[in-house]
């Protein structure tokens, strides 16, 4: 007899773009997937946001967060159409704002999984590349780059071209304990 697991808590899914969407997804719906399935927690990325005529949120992307000013526009807008919906924001940790875009996002009850420090530099570090820290770079501009070009450097293609294969070869490096630890928001939604 199956057991029952009570209510289900939806979240709205807002990636910060292909390769959050795509990492995400992989943890969720294949690595992690007994964990998700038997859990109350649902992810949706049917989110889509259309102002004058532009796609602003696209199942669920938001094609990039630059700064405070391009994200609260971006919070503002699905904040108003997906009124009483939780939202679960991945996003890289490697603007300047990441803290002010916490606090934002977590006023109104929401939650964001920051991958320390963007996507590129997690898989790297999981998979054992030791890349280089913010604090080796005058800035967070360089240090984005690095990472960007360092990842090309070590898989042979940029982050957003990863696969499900790609990312196995990521994940068999380190232990279960070592990614929930990296990930540590993301696997509090099972409890």
């Amino acid at each position: 007899m199956d057991s029952k697991k009570g209510f289900k808590v939806y979240y709205l899914l807002l990636s910060e773009g292909t390769t959050e969407f795509n990492l995400f997804a992989y943890l969720t719906k294949k690595r992690f997937r007994a964990l998700f399935d038997n859990s109350r927690v649902q992810f949706s990325n049917k989110v889509e946001i259309i102002k004058d005529g532009n796609q602003i949120v696209s199942q669920g992307k938001l094609d990039g967060v630059s700064d405070i000013g391009h994200f609260k526009a971006k919070h503002v807008l699905i904040k108003e159409k997906y009124t009483d919906q939780k939202l679960f924001y991945f996003l890289d940790e490697d603007i300047d704002d990441s803290h002010t875009i916490e606090t934002l996002i977590t006023q109104s009850s929401d939650l964001v999984q920051f991958l320390k420090y963007n996507s590129e530099h997690l898989l790297l570090r999981l998979a054992g590349k030791n890349p280089k820290n913010p604090q080796d770079f005058g800035t967070l501009s360089e240090f984005r780059t690095y990472c960007k070009r360092e990842f090309v450097n070590q898989f042979g293609k940029k982050a957003q071209k990863f696969k499900d294969p790609d990312f196995e070869l990521v994940f068999n490096v380190p232990t279960e304990n070592e990614v929930r630890a990296s990930l540590s928001t993301l696997f509090s939604t099972l409890e």
